[in-house]
């Protein structure tokens, strides 16, 4: 009896059908639609650099080369007339005669000891603070419309991912994480 069933047994694993494979087709639908976005945006990208970049970079690279010319030009110029002889006129020296004094005996006029000013240290500062107090105070400036001194931040800092690799970077690290996405499901749904 338990053999007589053992043909049903293989009969039901024959007609066994394998599984269907899911194929995900929303996680595609989405990652087709982001690999459009992005090649979309590559476009973008290049179409800008060829119309509007390049023409200016040609613009300054023109101006640039005719600002080199003129400054070798200039150069040369000036190393040319440093370069050229120059006659100068050398007058052969004369002796002039002078009349000049015999030197006499001055007499020295002598006087009594003076008395030279002396300042006290501390009437001295006291003196210097009325002064600029009473500049302060007289200024026609009104004390509303003095500038206030502030520390600002001159710049931002240079730290981070993206001042790092620049907009190309980012770029290609992004294409690098999607095609990261893409491997990964592949090896996941092979397994």
């Amino acid at each position: 009896m338990a053999f007589s069933d053992m043909n049903d047994v293989e009969q039901e694993l024959g007609e066994e059908k394998p599984p269907q494979k899911n194929g995900n087709r929303t996680f595609l639908i989405i990652a087709g639609t982001l690999g459009g976005i992005m090649v979309l945006a590559l476009l973008c990208i290049a179409g800008l650099a060829i119309f509007r970049y390049l023409p200016g970079q040609r613009a300054a690279q023109s101006a640039n080369e005719t600002n080199v010319a003129l400054a070798t030009s200039n150069a040369l110029a000036a190393s040319q007339t440093a370069s050229a002889p120059t006659v100068t006129a050398t007058l052969k020296p004369t002796v002039i005669p002078t009349n000049t004094k015999v030197p006499t005996n001055t007499p020295v006029i002598v006087l009594g000891p003076t008395k030279s000013p002396t300042l006290d240290m501390a009437l001295a500062t006291r003196n210097a603070l009325l002064t600029q107090t009473a500049r302060v105070s007289t200024s026609t400036v009104p004390a509303t419309a003095r500038p206030t001194i502030r520390a600002t931040t001159t710049a931002l800092p240079g730290t981070g991912i993206a001042e790092e690799l620049g907009t190309p970077g980012l770029v290609t690290a992004g294409f690098v994480l999607v095609v990261m996405i893409f491997l990964m499901r592949r090896l996941r749904t092979a397994s």
